[in-house]
């Protein structure tokens, strides 16, 4: 099953401004600079994410569902023209997208990037005619960030397909506003895990389970991602990714609650996280929990349950969904409460 692929568009609210960036040679390589820009001019970002069931970005974005970042985020990105020193910018997102842009006009310009840009996590872009090769280091190898890359750029929604990365500035159009916008497909750097967790209906007669923590890890401690977007012109998924994990092990929190949610029978709780594909088969689940007995006593607290995850095989992009019920076959500590249970073994 696919993840949901995103769709972005990028508008000034302002003056035309975006980034001065350019390349001079078919393979210059071009490195971030470690220092962030001011922030300049708002930009007003607009984007969808399609439903599972549609994972065409050809596709006109009307109808897909509004995607907002919840919280401060960045997105690390290249516009590269003919000329000058290509470099990348680093846009924020608080309640809009805030960064300091400049283009020239009647240029043409293509578009290249990520997201969230976090932590260490910093890139190199090298360009030729047919295709760029972005390199993006220090990747946490879990993480609860859903990092994704940009496949597709347009001055428009109509046409925005994944291959293109042209843009110019100021496009044709009637109105003002339209000239200042640049519209974004973006699509999953990493696979996913879903992890859909219950309890046993008939254990849950006799004990309750809240679960307190969830921490994945692995033997991997960073990953280094060398991602080659092929130019085309037939929407075509331009993506090829090879990964190269290093580092110590890791363990990443996806889930915490101080005070412990219960598992249910029939509603399961969804806990989800992110991980390089070539991990797959090196994840270990990590679980902390208190049990109550079936009168709501609390009889054994901050549980610990380690867990080597089967091989998920997942590719890039995969959602993967675990199942998981919490079903004992024996109880470890009785209650005076279950004294009055004969089915108790």
């Amino acid at each position: 099953m696919s993840i949901n692929k995103i769709y972005i568009s990028i508008l000034s609210i302002a003056t035309a401004v975006l980034l001065s960036a350019c390349s001079s040679g078919d393979s210059e390589v071009q490195t971030a600079p470690t220092e962030v820009k001011s922030v300049g001019d708002n930009i007003q970002v607009m984007a969808y994410a399609p439903p599972f069931a549609s994972a065409d970005p050809t596709d006109d974005p009307e109808g897909f569902s509004p995607y907002t970042p919840d919280k401060t985020t960045s997105m690390g990105i290249y516009m590269l023209s003919s000329e000058g020193s290509p470099k990348e910018e680093k846009l924020i997102y608080t309640n809009k997208w805030h960064a300091y842009f400049e283009v020239d006009a009647n240029t043409t310009y293509t578009v290249y990037g990520y997201m969230p840009k976090t932590g260490d996590m910093s890139s190199t872009l090298t360009k030729s005619a047919a295709n760029a090769t972005l390199i993006i280091s220090n990747i946490k190898a879990i993480t609860t960030e859903d990092i994704c890359i940009i496949t597709g750029v347009n001055d428009k929604r109509e046409g925005l397909k994944e291959g293109n990365f042209n843009w110019k500035w100021p496009i044709s159009t009637s109105t003002e506003e339209e000239s200042y916008k640049i519209h974004l497909l973006m699509d999953h750097l990493y696979a996913a895990a879903l992890f859909s967790m219950k309890i046993d209906a008939e254990y849950a007669q006799l004990r309750t389970i809240k679960l307190k923590t969830m921490t994945l890890s692995t033997d991997k401690g960073s990953v280094n991602a060398t991602i080659t977007l092929t130019h085309n012109d037939t929407g075509a998924s331009p993506v090829s990714v090879e990964y190269s994990a290093s580092g110590s092990s890791d363990a990443v929190v996806v889930f915490n609650s101080d005070e412990g949610v219960a598992l249910d029978v029939t509603n399961p709780l969804e806990i989800s996280a992110c991980f390089a594909p070539t991990l797959s088969g090196s994840l270990t689940m990590v679980t902390t929990y208190d049990v109550y007995d079936r009168k709501g006593y609390l009889i054994r607290k901050n549980c610990t349950a380690t867990n080597k995850l089967p091989n998920m095989d997942a590719v890039r992009a995969q959602q993967v969904q675990l199942n998981l019920t919490v079903n004992p076959t024996y109880l470890n500590v009785l209650s005076d409460y279950d004294l009055d249970n004969p089915t108790v073994k």
